[in-house]
């Protein structure tokens, strides 16, 4: 049996082949290229069935009018309810009452561990985030507290430190450049990916919330979009590289589009990818089930099962 990884993108979408407002088109990514089948990642790339990786648009929107939004999103990858149709309307950024309860009563990484599986989210948090929490000037977001809600615990400083979890952005410079950690570990995208990949293996599901995406697309700007594309596409070669030896499926998904339009301050209602990385056995799943955001909760259960 292998581990799954979800590399969750924030605010990733499927826009138009346009390089002046799709960073996705405008930066060099020869990784994420071949594992599409040398095709950008647009609304108009075919879904592809290869030896290394299967990739298909996958409905975020669920029947449900407007744009979007993370918290309902987020929640439906994690619970596979149609939050925003039991809502009846999308909600973000961060989870309301109703949401909290779907996360508590629906919690995947609950059901894994009655289910005697490991998992993990991957990410560490910096001291601020913590006190903000805890004076209840912050929020979590829908995947910090369904880990909570869960019983697990938040990597803080310290698990920065020793390696058993990345800053958000992989290399740990937004620590340095903006949080003033100057002696917090920084690292190449490759060691970032190697390191995922180890901590990945550990367990039998890891999360990885890579929200700066969605940060920048909110802030429209192409020249830091393609940069963070770049290294993005850098992890991604290291996690293929991993996922090559039958232990570790990547699924790579969003919960709703914003990136790949920098045209359009706000989300968008395009399609999310659904691009699958690793053997073909822990892939089929997926492809069978998450057409939408709710099948990735129970295909992730069988694939593991």
């Amino acid at each position: 049996m292998g581990s799954v990884l979800l590399l969750f993108l924030d605010g990733v979408g499927l826009g138009a082949p346009d390089p002046t407002r799709n960073p996705l088109v405008a930066a060099e990514l020869p990784t994420l290229r071949r594992l599409m089948g040398g095709q950008d990642l647009t609304l108009e790339a075919r879904a592809v069935e290869g030896e290394e990786a299967t990739f298909f648009p996958c409905d975020a929107n669920l029947g449900v009018e407007g744009k979007p939004q993370s918290a309902s999103g987020q929640a439906s990858l994690l619970t596979g309810v149609n939050v925003p149709s039991q809502l009846g309307f999308h909600y973000g950024p961060k989870p309301n009452r109703s949401i909290r309860a779907l996360l508590k009563d629906r919690n995947l990484l609950a059901t894994l561990s009655r289910r005697g599986r490991r998992h993990s989210l991957l990410n560490a948090y910096p001291p601020a985030y913590f006190e903000g929490v805890r004076s209840g000037h912050r929020l979590h977001s829908a995947i910090p507290l369904a880990v909570e809600l869960a019983g697990g615990e938040l990597a803080n400083e310290e698990g920065l430190r020793r390696g058993s979890a990345l800053s958000a952005d992989f290399t740990g410079d937004g620590w340095r450049r903006r949080l003033g950690y100057s002696d917090t570990p920084l690292l190449t995208p490759q060691e970032a990916g190697q390191r995922i990949a180890e901590l990945a293996r550990r367990v039998d599901f890891a999360i990885f919330d890579h929200w700066p995406t969605d940060y920048a697309g909110h802030k429209g700007e192409m020249e830091p979009a393609v940069e963070l594309l770049r290294i993005l596409d850098q992890v991604l070669e290291l996690l293929a590289q991993a996922a090559r030896n039958d232990s570790l499926l990547v699924v790579v998904t969003s919960d709703h589009g914003n990136l790949e339009d920098l045209s359009e301050r706000g989300h968008t209602r395009n399609p999310v990818p659904a691009l699958l990385i690793g053997p073909r056995p822990l892939r089929a799943p997926f492809v069978q089930r998450m057409q939408d955001l709710t099948g990735f909760a129970p295909a992730l259960l069988e694939a593991l099962d």
